[in-house]
């Protein structure tokens, strides 16, 4: 690590030396404030497995790197450690949302949303289009700029990370 030399601007490895100094250096003129400080990285990377990224309106955010059931008290059936879900709960003082109400997960490049039979069912928002009712227990595809309006004041918003 002490090996590790900084160089100044427009300077490559066969250029002038004359600006390179040791990384001791690069801490001892950064302290006295000569130097200005490292600039934190823009905005964290986004895993290359994440298909999208589900912002719920109750202030919830989940990249969908694996399946996702939203619900109030929302529980997996699966028992296989690396294909559990991720459970987002949501309050619905009305009792509007079910337990577990919304299923999305990611096949190949498609995002699917599935309405877990619920009552109340899930409409799906779509920008230039009529507001549709889910068919519990199917499939549907979803895409960035979607919302998926479950009920009770809650929608969850579907994202691109890209």
């Amino acid at each position: 690590m002490e090996a590790t030399i900084i160089r100044g601007p427009g300077e490559t490895d066969g250029e002038s030396d004359d600006a390179t100094i040791t990384l001791e250096e690069a801490r001892r003129l950064r302290a006295a404030g000569e130097l200005p400080p490292v600039a934190p990285p823009l905005s964290p990377p986004v895993p290359s497995s994440a298909a999208g990224l589900l912002r719920v309106s109750s202030g919830q955010s989940v990249l969908l790197e694996r399946t996702v059931i939203i619900g109030r008290r929302p529980r997996s059936t699966r028992i296989s450690g690396a294909d559990l879900p991720h459970l987002i709960a949501v309050d619905s003082p009305q009792q509007d949302i079910s337990r577990n109400h919304l299923e999305v997960r990611v096949e190949g490049d498609s995002i699917l949303a599935t309405d877990l039979n619920t009552t109340n069912g899930t409409r799906l928002l779509r920008r230039g289009s009529d507001p549709v009712r889910l068919h519990p227990g199917e499939q549907t595809i979803v895409v960035p700029g979607d919302v998926l309006d479950l009920g009770d004041g809650i929608t969850v918003a579907v994202e691109d990370v890209r």
